[in-house]
């Protein structure tokens, strides 16, 4: 799904792909995550055969030019769960609304796990 608007420089298509990469790359530079986790199976079985698909660990809805994101992660052993997770919306939400414009109604980051 893409969101399009216009605005005085001529219309702009935003793809969800570029949210994905947007949300990946902002969660993993995140303080105390330790990476993202597949949220379905085809994702898994990209894996094993060593492609990454561009939405592992991020679901994306956009709507009239909202966007709503669920981020599923596995943190680092010893950080601050709650810590990590308002770090980690903030930035999103900074990095989503900076970079492409869109508003951000909600982040849902979904804990699954903690690696040692």
């Amino acid at each position: 799904m893409a969101l399009s608007t216009s605005n005085i420089y001529g219309n702009i298509t935003i793809y969800d792909n570029v949210i994905y990469k947007i949300v990946g790359s902002t969660a993993l530079k995140c303080y105390g995550v330790y990476s993202l986790v597949s949220r379905r199976i085809s994702d898994s079985i990209l894996s094993l055969f060593g492609k990454e698909p561009i939405s592992k660990g991020v679901k994306v809805l956009t709507s009239e030019n909202k966007t709503y994101i669920e981020v599923y992660v596995l943190l680092k052993s010893g950080v601050n769960k709650e810590a990590v997770v308002e770090s980690l919306k903030s930035s999103i939400i900074y990095n989503i609304e900076h970079i492409t414009g869109m508003i951000v109604k909600s982040v849902n980051i979904h804990v699954v796990g903690v690696r040692l």
